[in-house]
């Protein structure tokens, strides 16, 4: 076995991205995911930008490494032939509203008439049970009531959103582990069973500072600085930022000494990381002035690293593109986009996962309806 899903078949009908993401990390590592597309405009993110040559950066890097089918769901000869591949697949993956797939007669108990041994996964806004079930969602409105852009800005300013799609991504690991879970289960015990993951509950669990709230405090935005431990942030006002953890007396005391300032590390007042966080606004202005003193980030970070400080300059997204330690560790990878004549080849998030005997790598993007004929041939076998 050279990938470890190998031989497992995915049935996926899903739309947008945490869906997407979830059977595109399963293909990753040797699942055969079959897309399941609408007619005509198939996946919505077909259709989002960045559009080069015709393809969608997005839908490539959330539809890696499938195969796509269109088949109509008011037509009854695509339903059967639907309910056909669900006898021959191992997992159901979709992300319709709730009460969507009931209308369809794709229910899990519907499914399992079908196929006993079938695992289906079920990602939606708010989940299939409870008073917010049939409440549309989207990746924002899941960030805003899960509480995290609340503690998310600047404390005199409004809360913010995450700038990408964390609730999506997040949901698409949950659903992911919660998958492999099942296939565990199964291989112990041949039954398959019904997964039901929620935007907002797995954006929840983003949330460290539940004991706050607990408490009967409420947890407050600190714009780039911890509200727990100091320092712990990004500094400098004009340099572009430099990302500081200076947090047990060793690594406090280096600190103090780089900058030059060693009444800092026997101030009573910075002595211990408690009293650093109690006096955050007269301690974080002195080290954002230090850190500003150097023209070039570069040479701070080289400084800091020399002396085990951990630290980061606050880089860019092209900058971490072209990261040749991501670049090496195939975290971000080089995919073929075949239906793109201005896109032929596009740089993607590849795995995180590091599995020593059975890796994972991204494969191309379909087009629409791209294996239709090979996918209904199957049906022949």
């Amino acid at each position: 076995m050279s990938q470890i899903f190998e031989g497992i078949r995915v049935l996926d009908l899903t739309n947008n991205l945490a869906g997407p993401i979830t059977t595109a990390m399963l293909a990753d590592f040797g699942a055969e995911v079959i897309k399941v597309e609408r007619p005509f405009f198939g996946d919505d993110s077909r259709a989002w930008p960045v559009q080069i040559g015709g393809a969608s950066s997005l839908f490539v890097q959330a539809n890696r490494g499938k195969k796509s089918i269109v088949l109509d769901f008011k037509n009854s000869a695509d339903m059967e032939t639907l309910q056909k591949l669900v006898k021959k697949s191992d997992i159901l993956v979709e992300s319709f509203r709730p009460g969507v797939m009931k209308k369809q007669n794709l229910t899990y108990d519907e499914l399992c008439k079908l196929n006993p041994a079938i695992i289906m996964c079920s990602v939606s806004a708010y989940g299939q049970t409870g008073p917010y079930r049939d409440r549309p969602g989207y990746d924002l409105i899941a960030q805003a009531m899960s509480g995290v852009m609340s503690i998310n800005g600047h404390p005199d300013g409004p809360p913010m959103r995450l700038g990408p799609a964390v609730a999506d991504n997040t949901t698409a690991y949950h659903a992911f582990g919660a998958i492999s879970a099942a296939l565990f289960h199964r291989s112990r015990t041949g039954e398959g069973q019904f997964i039901d993951i929620s935007l907002l509950e797995c954006m929840t669990m983003q949330i460290d500072c539940f004991e706050i709230a607990s408490a009967g405090n409420e947890a407050t935005r600190n714009g780039n600085h911890s509200n727990m431990l100091t320092p712990y942030g990004v500094f400098g006002q004009k340099s572009g930022g430099m990302m500081i953890a200076a947090l047990n007396p060793k690594l406090w005391n280096i600190l103090t000494s780089l900058m030059d300032r060693p009444d800092l590390a026997d101030d009573p007042k910075f002595v211990t990381v408690a009293g650093r966080n109690e006096n955050q606004k007269e301690l974080i202005p002195l080290i954002d002035e230090w850190v500003d003193s150097f023209t070039d980030m570069n040479k701070l970070e080289k400084l800091l690293m020399k002396n085990n400080i951990p630290c980061a300059r606050v880089r860019t997204v092209k900058d971490v593109i072209d990261d040749p330690h991501l670049n090496a560790r195939g975290t971000i990878a080089e995919v073929d986009v075949p239906f793109s004549k201005a896109m032929p080849k596009l740089k993607i998030r590849g795995t995180a996962i590091k599995f020593s005997k059975t890796p994972g790598k991204p494969g191309p993007a379909p087009a629409l309806g791209q294996h239709q004929e090979e996918i209904l041939q199957l049906l022949n076998e």
